[in-house]
């Protein structure tokens, strides 16, 4: 693959440093993005002086934005570069946040999130496709702990800024939510436009825009069947509708791509052993991700009664300590290969997904602490690990796609891991109210299922992870790439 440097403009010796800065930044303020407004919601009903349904599209809106660009990405790289796409999207986003911040009413808020939701869903593909680009092979490992790093303190800063939040949306200073991730994208551009290489042998391939048709609206409809499952019912007219509508359109995606010379989407990625070992680990591993992300606040507010700050603050140390374990795992991955990495991992987790399913109404915040603590260290290791290994069995020209399917499966993924979770949670909740009266005993009692079905799950994986194989080496690769 053909590279151009900029002119010169970054010494040789600082180049990684100064891609690994644009990259680390550009990943952390689209996560961050994605969750800033979650304690914020019930403040802009109160500025615009409207309803919760109207102001949920700010992430609902957001959320399938996101999920939608995503399968667009390797060939949007592929056919423009990489370099260009980053930097399109950062700037995007720094005028979309612009915009959000100066809308003037609740329609024109939905909208711009809409579109901030579409450079956000970018960022994240594009700067993974540029680790396994532009990097040299002995730093990818590191780079991509520092990257799952990044991804990981924007959930967990956005809930601990939570009473800096709600003192904004209670005066006129509130777009600053919106503001203070600008000056961090100004840095991410800069160092991106002085660092990354302009390739120089782009992909004149046709555009296959029916097989887009096909992709965005099977997602569309796969997307809001899930955000909308527990209020739907699994077996209702709507949820039926939306899941023959997203099969339907899928299906004839599959159908069509396999036959295409030039796929909008490179599906025989799914001939790779490798990758498509790691891809369903590391969904499997989502799925659990899930569950604590959304579950213990809920267990921290509802029956604790703590405020967002508090739940906030208590969660951020769990949530530090995945930040380092990605480092480690980055650290070790050349010397131990995926499989001990990811098997250990996976051992914190599923011993801590099970301590959840054991939780009570006396369960102290120092417990719930704890063993988040150990979850996130078990992804930590585990879920970098995963990533690595797919990506690494992967030749450079199939990255973008690589990288594409596996945020979009992630999007889907996170999607159907809430909206099942939630939906079997007040059936279960329902199920004992019915014996013993609501009350938050059976708060309890429904979360303990949830986490007993998520210890399950979690140890689906071991059998997934036991043969994987991440040291495919370039040789290896090369054969794959001319079946």
């Amino acid at each position: 693959m053909e590279m151009k440097s900029i002119a010169g403009l970054v010494p040789e010796s600082r180049k990684y440093t100064f891609i690994l800065t644009a990259l680390v930044i550009g990943s952390f303020i689209s996560i961050y993005q994605s969750v800033s407004l979650n304690v914020s919601l019930p403040g802009f009903m109160d500025i615009f002086d409207t309803d919760l349904t109207t102001v949920q599209w700010l992430m609902t809106g957001f959320t399938l934005a996101t999920g939608l660009i995503a399968p667009l990405c390797g060939y949007l790289g592929n056919r423009f570069g990489t370099r260009e796409l980053f930097l399109f999207s950062v700037a995007g986003l720094i005028i979309s946040s612009l915009l959000c911040a100066f809308a003037w009413n609740i329609g024109s808020l939905i909208v711009f999130r809409v579109v901030q939701g579409v450079f956000c869903g970018v960022i994240q593909p594009v700067t993974l496709m540029i680790i396994y680009q532009m990097l040299p092979e002995h730093k990818r490992s590191m780079a991509l702990g520092l990257w799952s790093a990044s991804s990981v303190l924007g959930p967990a800063l956005a809930p601990a800024l939570a009473p800096t939040i709600s003192g904004w949306l209670q005066s006129w200073n509130w777009p600053m939510i919106f503001l203070i991730m600008i000056p961090f994208g100004v840095i991410a551009w800069i160092f991106g436009w002085l660092s990354l290489e302009k390739r120089t042998d782009y992909q004149k391939s046709a555009f296959d825009g029916i097989g887009m048709i096909g992709i965005v609206f099977g997602s569309l409809a796969l997307l809001v069947l899930f955000s909308n499952l527990y209020q739907w019912g699994i077996l209702s007219g709507k949820s039926v509708i939306c899941l023959i509508i997203g099969i339907f359109f899928l299906s004839h995606f599959i159908w069509r791509e396999l036959r295409m010379k030039e796929p909008l989407l490179e599906l025989r990625l799914f001939t790779n052993k490798t990758f498509v070992l790691s891809l369903i680990t590391s969904l499997i591993l989502i799925s659990s991700l899930f569950t604590g992300i959304y579950f213990i606040p809920l267990y921290l507010l509802e029956v604790h009664q703590m405020t967002p700050t508090e739940v906030g603050v208590l969660l951020l140390p769990p949530a530090l300590s995945m930040a380092v374990a990605t480092t480690v795992s980055a650290k070790y991955y050349e010397r131990v290969g995926p499989r001990p990495l990811i098997l250990v991992g996976t051992l914190f987790l599923v011993i801590a997904t099970w301590e959840f399913s054991r939780l009570t109404v006396d369960s102290t915040p120092g417990f719930v602490m704890l063993w988040m603590t150990f979850r996130y260290i078990g992804l930590g290791l585990s879920m970098t690990s995963t990533i690595n290994a797919g990506m690494s069995a992967v030749p450079s020209n199939l990255s973008g796609d690589a990288s594409s399917l596996i945020n979009w499966a992630r999007q889907v993924t996170g999607a159907m891991s809430i909206g099942i979770f939630t939906s079997f949670f007040y059936t279960r909740m329902d199920f004992y109210g019915s014996i013993d009266g609501l009350s938050p005993e059976i708060y309890v009692k429904g979360l303990n299922d949830v986490f007993i079905l998520a210890t399950i799950l979690t140890c689906l994986s071991i059998p997934f992870s036991l043969l994987l194989n991440g040291r495919l080496g370039y040789k290896k690769r090369s054969e794959w790439a001319k079946r």
